[in-house]
């Protein structure tokens, strides 16, 4: 699979578990190779260093490790500790992480490959009734692209919205060519379209196509986020930005900057994905970028989550029993 400007065969990742009377909650650090700061083996450091000033503490997250620790493993030990409270109490994870959050999600589908199968995916996606579907631009011929997304476009008939993410694959001028070439099409966003973020701003004027910020978010304060008021949306990733709690700081500062906040997946197992799907119901109406999990052969967790569909009932997700398959795990001494 593709991903950002690499070739991803396998994903890997550390699964965190946590303890307390009887209960337990998992979480996972999968630092994302090309986007993470962090490797896989820096997270596994820092979880275990983290273990004797974390066991036996209130892990709420003001006391989680802040700045000691890389953005995944944050994550990691933030979700496992929002799960166990959760089997503690018996209060489904959606509704410990905002008490406002909607019953169900939707979700964005994904689109890749050749045309032909851009455009069957596409036709399958409108008829099962997906509000928003994203296409990966920036890795072939710019003309050509244009020519795909204005056939896309055609296919989905303004019944469903259009985004793109181009992983900053162009410089300036690639991408104001490839904005006339698409002039006119309505679009949801244009997601990290330049290697250089500098340009964003005058991209944004010239073009006048609405842009989403991904990865100019990573090393960037929530409350940073106000001088970038010219995108239409932030794409939240937790496992890049630090966990759930930081995630959702950053779309309060999006909403107060006019910004649509959307949350999405970095390929996570499903143990990731179940605090990114309680992220995406805490954040409301917005399409949530969760169809990577269909990439996913296989899962840890037992049974799968039902993410094949345009959306993803919460309310009775989470009031379903699953498992971690502990069997499959390879224990990392601490």
């Amino acid at each position: 699979m593709r991903v950002g400007a690499g070739v991803l065969r396998r994903r890997e990742g550390l699964l965190v578990r946590l303890e307390a009377g009887g209960a337990s909650g998992w979480g996972e650090a999968a630092p994302l190779p090309g986007f993470s700061r962090e490797t896989l083996g820096e997270a596994a450091r820092a979880l275990r260093e983290a273990k004797p000033r974390i066991l036996g503490r209130e892990l709420q997250e003001a006391t989680i490790p802040g700045g000691e620790l890389p953005p995944s493993a944050r994550f990691a030990l933030e979700l496992a500790r929002l799960s166990l409270e959760a089997a503690s109490s018996g209060r489904p994870l959606h509704i410990l992480l905002s008490g406002e959050a909607a019953s169900g999600v939707s979700v964005c589908g994904l689109l890749e490959g050749p045309p032909e199968r851009v455009l069957s995916g596409a036709g399958r996606m409108r008829e099962a009734g997906y509000e928003a579907v994203k296409l990966k631009v920036g890795r072939a011929d710019p003309a050509e692209e244009a020519a795909l997304v204005r056939e896309l476009s055609a296919l989905l008939g303004g019944r469903v919205r259009l985004r793109l993410d181009a992983n900053r694959a162009w410089d300036l001028e690639e991408a104001l060519d490839f904005c006339r070439a698409i002039g006119g099409v309505p679009l949801d966003y244009l997601e990290e379209p330049l290697a250089s973020p500098e340009g964003l701003p005058r991209l944004a004027e010239v073009s006048g196509v609405p842009l989403a910020l991904d990865e100019t978010l990573l090393g960037l304060e929530p409350e940073g986020l106000a001088r970038f008021c010219y995108a239409r949306a932030v794409v939240l990733k937790p496992t890049l930005l630090g966990g759930l709690s930081r995630s959702l700081r950053f779309a309060r500062e999006a909403r107060r900057a006019g910004m649509v906040p959307v949350a999405s997946s970095a390929y996570e197992s499903g143990v990731g994905t179940l605090g990114l799907l309680a992220l995406a119901a805490s954040l409301g109406d917005a399409p949530a970028g969760l169809d990577t999990y269909r990439s996913l052969k296989d899962d840890v967790l037992r049974p799968p989550l039902p993410l094949a569909g345009p959306r993803a009932g919460a309310a009775a997700l989470f009031g379903e029993r699953r498992a971690v398959v502990v069997e499959r795990l390879e224990e990392v001494a601490a």
